[in-house]
């Protein structure tokens, strides 16, 4: 059963390795999408294996500077020790950026993980930021609370990646209708495109109505922009986009800890194994 879930799960994850992550940018740059690889874990508790995570980064980073593939790299906030300290995450955030700087100046992005850390992802974004302007963070377009975040980070000269938001929220934080939470993330889109240049963002979603509205934001407001998707999700859509010469990033995890990763991916949401499914045939 998890061989035939591996051969399944292969369609959204690139493998296992550094050299198969790179290998799925390099398929993905032949079609001109650009890549966003992401080392896959999460709520590690362990300092040595944070600083083991720190050198798959580095070494990462240097792979793909030297086989040239054209990609950014995402890291999510509990893998680096947020639910240890946060000063020591932020350290370890600081150190990465430090590196993606040298290395071509490539970017390092801010994943954004489940409410109870929002507010210190934030806060650590303001801190990042105000020194590498080569980082970006994800804002959750299901959260309630996001609209007022988007203001602040857009105030700071925040680079923004815009998504549904992928973990089940309680009601009193987080939209939960499909419609609402689509309503939302036009009105965060638009306030991104309203920002007139001053920031870069990435619209992140496979809604085809909102990559629609992003396409007509983009004829009235000239911004810096791109189209951000899944690793095997709606590639038709892609190639689409591609033609039309907007730019297109595949967010590409890999790692060993891919399992583990699926299944807690089809338990938050009900909507992921729809979304996973219906890339059969997209």
């Amino acid at each position: 059963m998890t061989r035939l879930f591996q051969r399944l799960a292969s369609r959204w994850i690139a493998g296992q390795t550094i050299d198969e992550g790179i290998d799925r940018v390099r398929k993905a740059n032949s079609r001109g999408i650009l890549g966003l690889l992401n080392l896959l874990g999460e709520h590690f508790n362990d300092r040595e294996q944070i600083e083991v995570t720190i050198q798959e980064y580095s070494r990462l980073l240097q792979q793909i500077e030297e086989s040239k593939v054209n990609s950014q790299i995402s890291i999510k906030p509990t893998q680096l020790g947020m639910t240890l300290d946060y000063d020591f995450c932020l350290q370890n955030y600081l150190t990465i950026a430090e590196e993606c700087q040298s290395r071509s100046q490539n970017w390092l992005w801010v994943d954004m993980e489940d409410s109870r850390f929002t507010q210190k992802t934030v806060d650590l974004y303001g801190r990042l930021i105000s020194k590498y302007p080569n980082s970006g963070i994800a804002i959750q377009a299901n959260l309630k609370r996001s609209e007022g975040d988007l203001k602040i980070l857009l105030e700071l000269g925040g680079n923004v990646r815009l998504v549904k938001g992928a973990y089940n929220e309680p009601r009193e934080i987080a939209f939960k209708s499909k419609s609402q939470i689509s309503e939302n993330y036009s009105n965060l889109m638009k306030m991104l495109f309203l920002q007139n240049k001053r920031n870069f963002f990435a619209i992140a979603t496979h809604d085809s109505h909102l990559v629609q509205m992003a396409k007509d934001f983009s004829l009235e407001y000239k911004s810096n922009f791109e189209f951000e998707m899944l690793m095997g999700v709606r590639d038709k859509l892609k190639a689409e986009l591609v033609s039309q010469k907007y730019k297109v990033r595949e967010y590409i995890p890999y790692g060993p800890e891919w399992f583990a990763y699926s299944m807690r991916r089809l338990r938050e949401k009900k909507s992921n194994i729809f979304l996973l499914f219906r890339s059969l045939f997209s």
